[in-house]
Parts: structure tokens; C-alpha cells; sequence
């Protein structure tokens, strides 16, 4: 039996499975149809690589439970070739996605980057002094260094140096440019969004406002999106419900794949193969948002000033403000 076959089958059964007594009720929820991609054993299938499959299964996500997480959606990019993508992408996908979760009351999260995080006066809600010292580039996962291996080794200096990949002369000038960047202008940050600095911020706010479902868009599909302390596997790994937005999103391709961007197909893929994040389509997210808004404020929707009724200039229980770098 194909996968397709298969796959038509158990949407089927799934849509003929009657209500559970004791359901419960579901009018403030994103109605959304995920997708992974199995790599398990199954009755009759042969256990090889070739009968693998993706599976689509139907969610209700509470919307007052779920955030739209930006990963480091910038206004520019060293790689031309992968800026003019994202620009596109930006302004065509994840712009719509960023206003439909507004309108549903989905919380929105931008993370671009602790220095570009700290710009925005919006980050110092749920922000600590830990946060303002962040360094510019921090990925998952994070170990602070002890005596071992000795701190040279670990940043290949010195005698170990020969242990780096080899540089390129125009380093420092990249390192310039990254400074430069900040939030590209189609998915600027309202008032009452959140901007956060580290993958600490975001797990404060989210515990605070009650949040267990984040939706990711973002670049890169291979770098930033799945490593930063904010991204994908971070996230997974405290055990959040995590899914991405596929079409939100590329990577920075190879020589080999940038024709096809066969490098951003397989990134998603890794993703839904390891059970790290489920999938949809940034339509697929729109449609679940508008029609919930269009149910109405009865609906549901996140409350603005979060789960507590506190102002939403909150810092977060226990956070230590710090003041906004504009």
C-alpha cells in the first residue's frame, strides 16, 4: 500500500471518529491539520527507507495557549542570494501570518537576535540583567564552560587555532554587518508584541502567560531557526509543543541545492522526521486564525494583558527590568 494510500485512509478514519464524551469545548481554538513525517514500524510495511511517509493529523490548539515565534527575521543578510528569498518571504508569508495571529489573539514573539532584540523597547518585558549581557550570537545548546576542555581549545585559539575551519579574510566586515541588522520592515513589532532577547526570555514569558504551543517562521530552515536558544530544538527539548511554518521559512543553500532548494526541503524534513517540530503551511495558519477571529471576541483569544491581568509592559514574575536599548 503507498504511502499516499495510507495516508487517505487514515484521514478518513479519523474523520469518522465520533466526539469523545466530555470534550471539551473548543470555540476558542486554532483548527489545524499537522503534518509529520513517519519513520516508524508499521503492521504489513515493510521496514525500510523507501515505504516512509509523511502523516497529516488533526489538531485544536487553545489560542490563548499558542505564540508565533519570529526567529531572526532580518532586514538583511550577507548571502544576497538568501536575503532576496527572505525578503519575499517576509513580505509575502509571514507578514499575513503575523497579522492573522493579531487578530485571532495568538500571542506574537519576535526573536531576532539578542542585539537586535534590545533596540526595541518592547524586550524589556520579561527581560532580567542576564538578558541585556547576552552576546550577539548564542545557539543550543549552550554550555557554560568549566576547566575542560581548557577555554583556548574551546575557541580554537592559540595552539589549537589549526583546529578551525579556515576563515575567510573578510570576516570581521561580516561581523560589522551583523550588527546592522535589524527587523525586517514587513514584520515590524507592535506595541503590543513581544520581543525577546534569549531562549530564557521566551521560556519566562511563555510559563507566565501560560503559553505550550509555539508556531515558528523564520530563517534560516538549517541554521538559525533549529539552533539559536530560541528556536526549534531548545524549545522541544523543554518539551513545548512545536510547530513550523514551512512556507515561513528557507535555508541557506548550497552550491548544489540553490537551484532546487533541495537544502530547505530536507531541513523541514529533518525536522518532522526526528519528531522535533510538526509542519503546516502559512495559509493553512492564516485560514485557522481568521476563522476563529471571524467567531468573534466569544471565541476566545489571548487576553493582551496576559493570563494574570497584569499590564502588558509586566516584566514577568521574578524578572529583573532592565531598561530599553532604542
Amino acid at each position: 500500500m503507498s504511502g499516499d494510500v495510507r495516508e487517505a485512509s487514515r484521514r478518513k478514519e479519523r474523520e469518522t471518529e465520533p466526539e469523545q464524551e466530555g470534550d471539551e469545548p473548543q470555540a476558542d481554538r486554532l483548527r489545524l491539520t499537522l503534518r509529520t513525517y513517519q519513520r516508524q514500524p508499521e503492521p504489513g510495511v515493510p521496514c525500510v527507507e523507501s515505504a516512509f511517509h509523511y502523516e497529516e493529523w488533526d489538531v485544536a490548539v487553545p489560542a490563548p495557549a499558542a505564540a508565533l515565534v519570529l526567529v531572526d527575521v532580518w532586514d538583511r543578510h550577507v548571502v544576497t542570494s538568501h536575503a532576496a528569498r527572505t525578503a519575499a518571504i517576509a513580505r509575502d508569508r509571514i507578514a499575513p501570518a503575523l497579522a492573522a495571529a493579531r487578530r485571532a489573539g495568538v500571542t506574537v514573539v519576535h526573536a531576532p537576535s539578542p542585539v537586535q532584540a534590545r533596540r526595541f523597547s518592547q524586550w524589556t518585558r520579561y527581560a532580567t540583567a542576564a538578558d541585556a549581557e547576552a552576546p550577539a550570537v548564542r545557539s543550543w545548546p549552550w554550555l557554560e564552560g568549566d576547566d575542560w576542555p581548557p577555554a583556548a581549545f574551546r575557541r580554537r585559539e592559540g595552539e589549537y587555532a589549526r583546529f578551525r575551519r579556515p576563515q575567510s579574510p573578510l570576516l570581521e566586515g561580516l561581523r560589522e554587518e551583523r550588527l546592522e541588522r535589524t527587523i525586517d520592515p514587513s514584520v515590524l513589532p507592535l506595541p503590543e508584541d513581544f520581543v525577546v532577547a534569549t531562549g530564557e526570555q521566551l521560556h519566562r514569558l511563555c510559563r507566565d502567560r501560560g503559553i505550550l504551543h509555539l508556531f515558528y517562521a523564520g530563517f534560516a530552515a538549517n541554521i538559525c531557526i533549529p539552533f539559536k536558544d530560541y528556536g526549534i530544538r531548545a524549545f522541544r527539548a523543554r518539551g513545548y509543543h512545536v510547530v513550523l511554518l514551512r512556507d515561513c521559512t528557507t535555508a541557506i543553500e548550497g552550491h548544489d541545492t540553490v537551484a532546487d532548494l533541495a537544502g530547505t526541503r530536507q531541513a523541514v524534513r529533518e525536522l518532522e522526521m526526528a519528531d522535533l517540530a510538526a509542519t503546516i503551511t502559512g495559509a493553512a495558519f492564516v485560514a485557522a486564525c481568521d476563522a476563529l477571529a471571524a467567531a468573534g471576541p466569544a471565541a476566545g483569544g489571548a487576553d493582551p494583558s496576559g493570563p494574570s491581568g497584569s499590564a502588558s509592559t509586566t516584566t514577568g514574575p521574578g524578572a529583573d527590568a532592565v531598561p530599553a536599548r532604542v
